[in-house]
């Protein structure tokens, strides 16, 4: 008598487990038809069920041919089927198991494995791989998201739900199966498992090969092999030797000689060496593959490679040419004046006591720079070396009292490194070290042109123009003037 049971556990689909004495009770239920396919420890046969009428794919294992290793790789297909539900992933529908055999109920894919199409086709048309690689990247995706790694994405392992070709496209519905090799990242001896050199060699990623430590990307790589394979009709690394083989696979190396690649689109071919990147960290993954512009088929979107490392690589080697040499241009030509525009109310908004005299004749200074017209002779301060002159000694005996530097809106400008104030006249340099402040305010320094007021308004200049509208800057051929250096003292 059947005796049916489900899994306790949550996470997992409920996929009916019966127990049977034997075949003939399976015989009850489903009508067995034509033989799909055939493997050393079993068969698999189209199946109608008997009630519904339904058309199934049943796979039946010989558990003594199959062994303990083979048992346990069908266990284990089992269990991550229960645990998964995606349009592209073979259903399981139902598991009888008898003493001798184990029969897994799955969805019938009429069109058979992609490899048997392939052969036919001697290959696809970058509209049907397109198809093909979506689907594929979709399914990844989901498995992937659930920490499961396939480990045998191949061909083989690839079944054809249906097929519609016309002249303008054709559709290619596709189902992953065959989820022996396949682990859940986290189970029991996951660890291990993702050390263990598995699969068919010439699907391998380099990774899996060495046997160190890898991860969900080694599906990557053969879904790079397939799409490789359905495009041109050979696999991108062959050999009659198997170490031959795998030398071949580490170094990495793809060539699109072959006169198929030249109807391929460099899109494609940019597709194909993200996928087949011998080192894991700069393959593209399962996420950047689906929304990758070839495989939408946006081709206003420039096929580039979305991997972040890979992007960075290419920021570093190749910068903007334009914004750059700008940047360093108008930074190189920048220098800070003082015009003598509003003499009259900068001194009376600055400080209401006048200021002392100085106790000796300053130095003059070089002439100015050209203004424009109707604007006073423009005073130039170089910025070269000025944060390290606090230990210079004033040029006048007077101390002047430190002031806050106010925008002219009366809003106090805080986060830039040079603060001007168009009233004060004063242009203060901060420097932050650690968490203490510098101030170095520097005064203006009278000239000839100077008759009744120390202060004035600060503007920028340019070489081209006095007026310009930059912030800060610095010339090499700015003239230095007499720079001082005071501290704050409390009013």
């Amino acid at each position: 008598m059947a005796t049916p049971w489900t899994r306790v556990n949550s996470a997992e689909n409920k996929v009916p487990h019966t127990r049977l004495k034997d075949e003939a009770d399976i015989q009850r239920i489903y009508s067995f038809g034509r033989k799909l396919g055939q493997g050393s420890s079993g068969v698999v046969c189209e199946a109608t069920h008997v009630e519904t009428q339904k058309k199934w794919a049943i796979k039946k294992v010989n558990k003594e041919k199959a062994g303990s290793s083979g048992v346990k790789l069908l266990e284990r297909e089992v269990n991550i089927l229960k645990r998964v539900n995606h349009k592209h992933i073979i259903h399981l529908e139902e598991v009888f198991e008898t003493p001798e055999r184990m029969y897994l109920v799955v969805d019938l894919c009429e069109g058979g494995e992609l490899k048997k199409l392939l052969q036919k086709n001697k290959h696809f048309s970058e509209e049907e791989t397109r198809c093909i690689i979506s689907s594929l990247a979709e399914a990844t995706v989901y498995l992937h998201k659930h920490d499961i790694v396939h480990r045998d994405l191949k061909l083989e392992n690839i079944l054809v739900d249906s097929y519609h070709h016309s002249d303008e496209h054709a559709v290619i519905n596709i189902k992953i199966t065959d989820f022996g090799l396949s682990v859940q990242k986290g189970g029991v001896g996951s660890g291990n498992m993702l050390q263990s050199t598995c699969g068919t060699p010439k699907y391998m990623a380099p990774e899996v090969i060495d046997g160190y430590e890898y991860s969900q990307q080694c599906d990557m790589w053969s879904i790079g092999v397939i799409m490789y394979m359905l495009l041109s009709g050979e696999p991108p690394f062959s050999s009659n030797s198997e170490e031959h083989l795998f030398e071949m696979i580490k170094k990495g190396g793809l060539s699109f000689s072959a006169p198929v690649w030249d109807t391929v689109s460099d899109a494609a071919k940019t597709v194909l060496r993200c996928l087949l990147k011998v080192d894991p960290a700069h393959r593209i993954t399962a996420s950047e593959l689906l929304h990758n512009p070839w495989v939408t088929g946006d081709t206003s979107t420039d096929a580039s490679p979305t991997n972040v490392l890979v992007m960075m690589r290419q920021f570093r080697n190749a910068p903007e040419d334009g914004e750059c040499d700008e940047a360093s241009e108008g930074m190189g030509s920048i220098t800070l004046s003082c015009s003598q525009d509003s003499v009259i109310e900068s001194e009376s908004v600055a400080s209401p006591e006048p200021p002392s005299p100085p106790s000796a004749p300053p130095s003059p200074l070089p002439s100015p720079p050209p203004s424009r017209p109707g604007c006073a002779p423009a005073q130039t301060l170089s910025l070269n070396g000025d944060l390290n002159s606090s230990n210079k000694k004033p040029s006048t005996p007077t101390k002047q009292k430190m002031k806050k530097s106010y925008s002219s809106d009366g809003v106090k400008r805080n986060g830039s490194a040079v603060k001007t104030n168009s009233s004060l006249g004063v242009c203060t340099v901060q420097s932050y070290m650690g968490n203490k402040q510098t101030s170095t305010k520097r005064p203006n320094q009278p000239d000839k042109h100077e008759s009744t007021s120390k202060a004035c308004s600060p503007k920028l200049v340019t070489p081209n123009d006095s007026l310009a509208p930059s912030s800060t800057g610095h010339t090499p051929n700015s003239a230095p003037g007499p720079r001082r250096s005071c501290r704050p003292h409390t009013p």
